[in-house]
């Protein structure tokens, strides 16, 4: 085993200094580990189900202004989003798979885990950007944003665009291509707003106030930058300006963006402090070299390469931190820098790690195993069977954490990099592609497939409670989300009609139908993520229509 994995390291190094071969490398090696559940994954609720829908609508009437979800707005984030998923479906032409929406996430992911290498690349050399490359692939939080169709893997990418160019400006006081920098935050802000602005402009205020200087910023041009930033914001949203007024900014700005600050949006709120308790999984399994990478931030912070990255990290941490509204990927934006500090750190080592730094690495690898058996104690307990590949993904996570303490133990420089994906394979196995294939938790896909059974062609949709986006994009028709009577009249006066009745509402339901009748063509019972809660909803059939 050791000599294997020696062999393994040298390869490792040698590929490392290959400037095409080794982001080729990072590229792939991302790709195979964001795989695993990518296709299979039904759509999510709720964030994702909303922007793919959006996205749909914006694909079938080809207004590229407007954002629609169902007949109301959809006014959350700006547009660049669902200008990528639209593009993607007009490309592939799957309409209706949500992979393809999906793709734009893929893709920036990928482009994420390369320009991670090729930062670190600007900032501490070859072999330290070829490991940052391979942690940040690795990550439980890009892996996830890979797999989900919304705006965060997106705006990781269009912010590292924007970091790359001012790490070279840092590192050597040139810039040839200042365009990029200007054009990333452009198209960020298109994407989710002013958050690449703020983190990019935390860091670039941090490492003026050390510099005490701003004219190191010349390179940048920011005359002719502001004004190609202008050329890409401004259009779109002087548009929709015009098409929705102040709708659009009371939704974005103050419903959205203002409200996250003060208070906990939608439940997520948590006390500062969250992430750094939180990072230890968000960031796993490179979390087991985070040691690193404070030990090394530490002892080398008037270094210029790692003051960077801590003027990337620590202002713009410190904002998330006394934010009100927590997610765990909102962070997600300075994982690389933390992933170059952790590269770093660990090749900069004297020796091979000591007793007290294994008991930390084992115990945070711990924290994989409890992921692993997530699933299978959820499936458990809402009273299934698990499905093969949950095993196929557990051997994985048992070997990869064999071959990877092997090399751990062993001080190797690159080969724990590369092993890691083998443990985030086995854990995004077990997790992602497990869950896709527990039919309980996906109430859209069975209640979906009732309308199919419908003794009448085209009825009309009533949902009464279960109002989740992911119904409306796997529906043949948009469902009206209704309380259960004004299903009930509803779906009287359409003629024929399918309600989705949750148990809750059963006497509501019956009441308001009188003498009408109704034809039980489904029902279900399962586990909602929307609402984190069991759900049982009975479909039935309303056909008072001629013949019906």
């Amino acid at each position: 085993m050791s000599a294997a994995l020696t062999r393994i390291d040298t390869f490792l190094s040698q590929l490392a200094e290959r400037s095409i071969l080794a982001p080729l490398f990072v590229a792939v090696f991302a790709v195979l580990l964001f795989l695993p559940g990518f296709a299979s994954l039904p759509p999510t609720d709720r964030d994702e189900a909303r922007f793919a829908q959006a996205s749909r609508q914006m694909a079938e009437t080809g207004d590229l202004i407007d954002i629609r979800l169902g007949a109301s707005t959809r006014y959350k984030k700006p547009v660049g989003i669902y200008w990528l998923q639209t593009a993607s479906v007009w490309i592939t032409g799957a309409t209706n798979e949500i992979w393809a929406y999906r793709l734009p996430s893929l893709l920036s992911a990928v482009g994420s885990a390369v320009l991670t290498y090729l930062v670190a690349l600007s900032l501490m050399g070859a072999r330290p950007a070829f490991l940052a490359g391979l942690l940040m692939a690795s990550t439980l939080t890009l892996g996830a944003e890979a797999r989900i169709a919304k705006t965060d893997a997106a705006l990781l990418l269009t912010t590292l665009l924007a970091i790359w160019p001012l790490a070279k400006l840092h590192m050597t006081g040139q810039l040839q291509k200042p365009w990029i920098f200007w054009a990333a935050l452009g198209a960020s802000m298109l994407i989710k707003g002013p958050i690449a602005i703020m983190v990019v402009g935390l860091a670039i205020a941090a490492l003026s106030l050390v510099r005490r200087d701003i004219t190191w910023l010349a390179p940048l041009k920011p005359n002719r930058g502001l004004v190609l930033f202008a050329a890409i914001v401004l259009p779109w949203y002087v548009a929709i300006s015009f098409t929705a007024g102040w709708a659009f900014w009371d939704e974005a700005l103050i419903g959205d963006f203002l409200s996250k600050i003060g208070e906990g949006q939608e439940s997520h709120g948590a006390p500062p402090g969250t992430y750094l308790l939180a990072v230890w999984l968000t960031f796993w399994p490179a979390a087991v070299m985070l040691p690193m990478a404070l030990w090394f931030g530490w002892t080398h912070r008037r270094d210029q390469a790692v003051l960077f990255c801590l003027a990337w990290i620590i202002p713009t941490w410190i904002v998330f931190e006394i934010t009100a509204t927590k997610l765990l990927h909102y962070v997600l934006p300075v994982y690389p820098a933390l992933a170059i500090l952790a590269a770093a750190g660990w090749l900069a080592r004297s020796e091979a790690p000591g007793r007290a730094y294994c008991w930390a690495a084992a115990a945070i690898l711990g924290i994989g195993l409890i992921t692993v058996m997530l699933p299978l104690g959820f499936v458990l307990w809402l009273g299934g069977v698990p499905h093969p590949i949950w095993l196929l993904g557990f051997v994985l996570f048992a070997l990869g954490a064999f071959v990877f303490w092997c090399a751990f133990r062993a001080g190797l420089p690159l080969a724990p990099g590369l092993l890691a994906g083998i443990l985030t394979a086995g854990v995004m196995t077990s997790f992602f592609a497990t869950l896709a294939r527990f039919d309980a938790l996906w109430p859209s896909n069975a209640l979906a497939a009732f309308v199919a059974e419908a003794p009448c062609l085209a009825p009309q949709i009533f949902s009464a409670r279960y109002h989740e986006a992911s119904l409306i994009f796997l529906s043949p028709s948009w469902p009206v989300f209704t309380s259960a009577p004004e299903a009930a009249s509803g779906a009287v006066e359409a003629g024929c009609a399918v309600v989705f009745v949750d148990a809750r509402d059963r006497q509501a339901f019956d009441a308001a139908l009188g003498a009408v009748t109704a034809q039980e063509i489904g029902s279900f019972y399962g586990f909602t993520l929307g609402r984190a809660e069991e759900v049982e909803i009975t479909a039935w059939v309303i056909d008072v229509s001629p013949g019906g």
